[in-house]
């Protein structure tokens, strides 16, 4: 018990940055794709263009280069 209130900055610190890479990592991507297919989907959009405007989306977003 001692060690772990003798590392409790160190320890807080590690788990802030293990929260911020999940967030970066995992779901920042998923809501992006996932507004990006509101896209795909809201204007009815079919075939190349729809798959042209949701790649657009991923491109302005980060997620492709």
């Amino acid at each position: 018990m001692e060690k772990i209130k003798q590392y409790k900055y160190i320890i807080l610190i590690v788990l802030i940055i293990l929260a911020g890479a999940f967030y970066w990592f995992q779901l920042r991507p998923t809501m992006i794709r996932k507004e990006c297919s509101k896209l795909l989907t809201g204007f009815g959009s079919i075939g190349l263009s729809g798959e042209r405007n949701y790649n657009n989306c991923l491109l302005q977003n980060g997620l492709k280069e």
